[in-house]
């Protein structure tokens, strides 16, 4: 089953808007300070009773529907364990301060505890209830990536027309410089594209006639006839916008562990209270039932301790924080969850396994002496060329203080080379076959590269060529043996070709991978694995991959200046190595241990004050003040034992 088909509880406070919680919470707040005030004062004990009474009618009413939604769909949740420990703590103050029955009161009254607990509930729930709104983010002119027109030839003359109204088999005219209308097919004439939109491939890519091409890619060297095969509304640029608009990413949870923990301390709380009555009667006696009445209402309010509201919330604050340290921004750290059971992890290639960064790898001139000549005319070509080959070449001049030669005059062509106009001397630079056009011979040895290669002739004289890769990021081969350790099956898709593909994985360790592939085909790889039953993570990079991201049970990306859909994914990783992927497990595994011990921690300090003061009680009651001092000195101590999530080793 997949994971769109998987119906899972979701908790009605998840359901509730935020901004209901928040005007609840500062109410609340409010008539905590009001009683605090009283209680301090010794006010009425009819004045003090209208003001809880008020709070559980305006502020902690939206706790108790959503816990009788959640116990009529048969779960235990937050909100239950909250709505009936806040129940037993009010009736147990109003029965002891107006005298209504004599019985054995361990404290004078719990009016203050009870709201402390309402109030912080209704903050833990306004906070759960954000972070799921959140992924309700509208991106602006997110419609800027479509194209708007289109020329449509007729006969011999070109109309222009809205890039909907296309239809298919009809013919568009393209010129430069403007993006594709359509998905189609190259009709007449040769040009280069800028594919990285769709590919991921940031080198454009050299298309002929019946090459296929891609709407929203933008056409740089000539103009073109496009047949069209797919309209705009069918494209795969479309597909990704609407990816984008319609997915919604519950980061909140279906339901988060507050929920799933109080599953249990529920139950946990009301057979200590029943045991603890039980023991009282059997020792004093049936006929005293209503004289220890209100232990048993007592311990089932204090039970429940107000500082579990934060035994999640703590540990995955500091957890975001510790992340951040690591140059890790975790969005969802439920994601951390689906990635340690994900059984199959895809990696993109461009941007994710690699820097997405060309470098020269290589140098390789005609005859030893003429490298020097080499790299002097290749870089005096390139200085003022802005893309991703003028990049690698500058980089290496810098790197090996190579200073270039002054240009009287330079042409690019893009996806082509550079032509450039020195004193005396006319240098050339670019693919194998624009010089081939050009009348320049180069080496046959260059068709066996799989890098990309820059050939490079003076005066029409072919000096040699340079290659340029893209560099395997650090720490790549362990993160491969780390993941292989825990049962995770890698593979590793891309839509660049084959040679490169199959390089960077051999390189990394990789078995199992796919090149050519379109947005949509990863996102069938995505939604064919999870067919199976399998729970997938996809790591990406480019906007290319945000089909295959939304789809998949977690994703996460590696931060570039190409991002542009941070609000969706659940982590962005914004180091240099692949080591980040590791710390994600570390993370989790710290976190959920610690998580663990602060609502043991909790529970258990909660019900040894809840014993203590049931025991000096046979002396007499104790002061109202110590449940609250109690509750949050509990507090304190689970806020420090969270900070150790901000260390991570």
């Amino acid at each position: 089953m997949s994971k769109d088909e998987v119906v899972a509880f979701e908790p009605a406070a998840l359901s509730v808007p935020s901004r209901k919680f928040t005007y609840r919470f500062f109410l609340s707040f409010c008539l905590m300070l009001l009683v605090l005030g009283s209680e301090l004062l010794e006010h009425s004990a009819m004045g003090i009773f209208i003001l809880v009474l008020l709070d559980l009618l305006f502020c902690a009413d939206i706790i108790v529907c959503c816990a009788l939604k959640d116990l009529w769909n048969e779960h235990f949740s937050l909100s239950a364990l909250v709505s009936v420990c806040v129940l037993c703590g009010f009736a147990y103050s109003v029965i002891t301060r107006f005298n209504l029955v004599s019985w054995h009161g361990p404290v004078s009254d719990l009016y203050v505890y009870t709201m402390l607990l309402i109030t912080l509930t209704l903050w833990v729930e306004r906070r759960l209830s954000r972070e799921k709104e959140k992924t309700h983010v509208f991106i602006k002119k997110l419609d800027d990536f479509l194209p708007k027109a289109g020329r449509l030839c007729i006969g011999r003359q070109f109309r222009k027309v809205f890039a909907r109204e296309l239809k298919k088999g009809e013919l568009v005219f393209v010129k430069v410089g403007e993006r594709l209308p359509c998905d189609g097919i190259i009709r007449k004439g040769k040009t280069s594209i800028d594919e990285q939109l769709i590919t991921g491939n940031m080198m454009p890519t050299a298309k002929r006639v019946d090459h296929h091409v891609y709407a929203g890619t933008l056409n740089k060297s000539d103009d073109i006839y496009v047949e069209v095969t797919q309209t705009l509304p069918g494209s795969a640029i479309m597909s990704i916008i609407d990816a984008i608009k319609t997915s919604e990413r519950h980061r909140a949870g279906a339901r988060s562990l507050l929920d799933s923990y109080a599953a249990w301390v529920l139950p946990f709380i009301s057979v200590c209270a029943l045991g603890l009555y039980g023991v009282l009667l059997l020792r004093h006696g049936w006929a005293q039932w209503a004289s220890y009445l209100g232990v048993f209402l007592f311990t089932a309010a204090l039970f429940c301790p107000a500082a579990l509201a934060f035994a999640v919330v703590f540990p995955s604050f500091f957890a975001r924080r510790g992340g951040a340290r690591l140059k890790l921004k975790i969005q969802n750290l439920n994601a951390l969850e689906k990635l340690v059971n994900a059984a199959t992890i895809l990696f993109d290639k461009t941007g994710t396994l690699t820097y997405g960064e060309l470098r020269v790898s290589g140098v390789y001139p005609v005859l030893d002496e003429v490298k020097k000549q080499l790299l002097k005319a290749v870089i005096t070509a390139e200085q003022l060329v802005d893309g991703p080959f003028a990049d690698a070449v500058n980089t290496y001049a810098r790197e090996h203080k190579i200073k270039p030669n002054k240009l009287l005059a330079f042409d690019v062509l893009p996806g082509l080379g550079v032509q450039a106009q020195g004193r005396g001397v006319k240098i050339l630079a670019g693919s194998i076959p624009w010089l081939t056009e050009q009348g320049i011979t180069v080496s046959q040895e260059i068709t066996q590269q799989c890098e990309a290669v820059i050939c490079v002739a003076v005066n029409g004289q072919y000096l040699g060529y340079l290659t340029l890769a893209d560099e395997l990021r650090p720490c790549a081969q362990d993160m491969v043996e780390f993941l292989h350790k825990q049962n995770k099956e890698i593979i590793l898709v891309s839509g660049d070709n084959e040679s490169s593909v199959s390089s960077i994985a051999n390189e990394a360790g990789i078995e199992k991978y796919n090149y050519f592939v379109l947005p949509k085909t990863k996102a069938e790889i995505v939604g064919n694995l999870q067919g199976l039953g399998q729970q997938v993570v996809m790591v990406g990079d480019g906007f290319n991959d945000i089909i295959a991201l939304l789809k998949a049970d977690a994703g996460l990306v590696f931060s570039s200046g190409k991002n542009v859909y941070n609000n969706w994914v659940d982590v962005i990783i914004r180091r240099r190595d692949l080591d980040g992927i590791r710390y994600l497990f570390l993370i989790h595994t710290k976190l959920r241990r610690l998580i663990r011990q602060n609502v043991i921690l909790c529970v258990l300090l909660n019900g040894l004050l809840a014993g203590w003061l049931v025991w000096q009680s046979a002396v007499a009651p104790a002061s109202w003040q110590i449940p609250v001092i109690g509750a949050l000195a509990v507090v304190v101590i689970i806020w420090l034992n969270s900070t150790r999530m901000l260390r991570i080793k």
